[in-house]
């Protein structure tokens, strides 16, 4: 039985909390600035700088420490703030790796205990031209895997997106619906290709048997059915007229509108007919993935929260985004909600598709139950400027499939073998942390099959966003409590905004890639 699926898409709007304190480069020489905590961001950013938000609430801050990865602790001279920022303690003193919720620093952690929890903030000089011209338009991704398609390389997937944090760890299945596999050996790229720390615990393939003239879909947690009978629409409109040429193919040639002017969260409706030859259970494909819209929210979040919000990752627990259609920012905008027409005219809501991430579409199948022959009309309801949709076909639902799962055979770095990396992604207690412009090849040996086979990826993991010194500049603790408390309030205020950078984003995003 594969396990059980990421329960929250999103859900990263609960906490919008990987900031830091300070920025800058590091030095060798370390400087002693004991200070009130509320002062610690006037802290020389040129001095090495280690701070460890403990789970319960109090906060260690050190300036010169030592990392004892055998024994899980980290020794230094550091001084204890309580639960309301009250010094407690100052000297000598170590601290179990296991106590710490998360660290930060102005230092890149290296050491196997604290790279997995530490996120830092980075100087204007590491940011290329297109994040200097909007900080908030900067290539944000969890890890990005491609394989090769039916013309090269292609982005097939990124792994666990809304995972944002260490409390928030969790799985994610994506379909690799254009990757291309000829004979056994199958190979992955999985990269770093932003300013984030990425921890990965797992990186499977789930196969399933392809049936003749169909796929394979996923429906929802855990459930994997065969499909035939792929039908592209009659017709489909939108509020521009005919976008029937945009949903018919899985080309890159994407639907997708302008958001709202007035309020971010504004509607629009898709309509879509499509030709029914025999009658039984039918299903609606969804190849989608979200525009900028959501990665603009984030970030502004977190420049809002400033220098305030690293604590809140210690409480992500407790604050899980609720189901979509909830009053938050994420649940306003919503998912992609589909509805049938009923012979008496109304529309029946069939269920919803999209999840996180602006980066690699997302294939869903939406069941629709049983249907007659004849002509069905089928709505799509969505947030102006939210979702960009490459392709929408109803098919015929087989029986459910049971995939195999398949971990990594072997991990290569520049076409050479890591058994380091190899052993950390296979053992559940370990965890293979990347860092910018990382690159590993994941090869996996396919099972023997005349038909075909359907690939699955099944990430686990999380990943820390690195703060951008331009963020911290926003710090508005009443804008960011509007994010959370009138969640509808703050999507209209923040539309002026947004309808200003929205036309370059596109371009600005994508052209920040890091690279090595």
């Amino acid at each position: 039985m594969i396990e059980q699926l990421s329960r929250f898409r999103g859900r990263r709007w609960a906490i919008l909390a990987l900031t830091l304190l300070l920025t800058g480069c590091t030095a060798r020489v370390v400087k002693r600035q004991w200070i009130p905590f509320e002062d610690l961001h006037s802290l020389d950013g040129r001095a090495p700088f280690l701070k460890a938000h403990l789970h319960g609430g109090r906060v260690i801050v050190m300036e010169d420490w030592t990392v004892q990865d055998e024994a899980r602790t980290v020794t230094g001279r550091g001084i204890l703030y309580g639960l309301s920022r009250q010094v407690i303690t100052e000297g000598p003193m170590t601290v179990p790796v296991d106590s710490v919720a998360i660290f930060e620093s102005n230092v890149i952690q290296s050491s196997g205990s604290i790279a997995p929890l530490a996120i830092l903030t980075v100087a204007s000089a590491s940011l290329s031209i297109y994040c200097l011209a909007n900080p908030k338009a900067c290539f944000g991704s969890c890890p990005t895997f491609h394989a090769e398609g039916e013309d090269g390389p292609l982005l097939q997937a990124e792994g666990f997106s809304a995972s944002v944090a260490p409390t928030l760890e969790d799985d994610d299945v994506d379909a690799l619906y254009r990757a291309r596999a000829d004979g056994r050996r199958f190979v992955l790229r999985m990269t770093n290709e932003a300013l984030e720390t990425h921890v990965v615990r797992q990186a499977d393939l789930l196969v399933a048997p392809r049936p003749e003239g169909g796929r394979v879909y996923q429906a929802g947690r855990n459930r994997f059915v065969s499909a035939i009978g792929l039908a592209r629409p009659l017709r489909a409109t939108g509020p521009e007229g005919d976008c029937l040429d945009k949903l018919a193919s899985f080309d890159g040639a994407e639907r997708f509108s302008a958001a709202d002017p007035v309020d971010l969260a504004g509607r629009e409706s898709l309509d879509l007919a499509f030709q029914v030859a025999d009658p039984g259970p039918k299903g609606l494909v969804i190849v989608s993935r979200q525009t900028l819209l959501s990665t603009y929210l984030f970030y502004q979040g977190l420049a809002f929260l400033g220098e305030k919000a690293a604590g809140a990752l210690v409480k992500a627990e407790q604050v899980l985004e609720p189901e979509p259609g909830r009053n938050t920012i994420g649940g306003l905008l919503g998912r992609i909600e589909v509805a049938t027409r009923r012979a008496d005219g109304s529309w029946w809501p069939a269920g919803s598709a999209g999840e996180t991430g602006p980066l690699a579409a997302n294939v869903h199948l939406v069941d629709l139950g049983e249907q007659e022959p004849g002509e069905l009309a089928v709505r799509l309801e969505l947030a102006r400027g939210h979702w960009r949709i490459d392709q929408v076909l109803l098919v015929d639902l087989g029986p459910e499939v049971e995939p195999v799962r398949i971990s990594p055979r072997e991990v290569l770095v520049e076409g050479h073998r890591d058994p380091v990396a190899l052993e950390e992604l296979l053992d559940p207690a370990s965890s293979l942390v990347t860092f910018p412009g990382a690159a590993y090849e994941l090869v996996y040996d396919l099972p023997e099959g005349e038909s075909g086979h359907e690939l699955f990826l099944h990430s686990r993991g999380y990943y820390l966003e690195w703060m951008r010194r331009e963020w911290l500049a926003e710090e508005d603790p009443a804008r960011a409590a509007m994010l959370f408390l009138a969640p509808g309030a703050a999507l209209r205020a923040l539309a002026p905004e947004f309808k200003e950078m929205e036309p370059g984003m596109e371009a600005q995003f994508w052209g920040s890639r890091y690279a090595r």
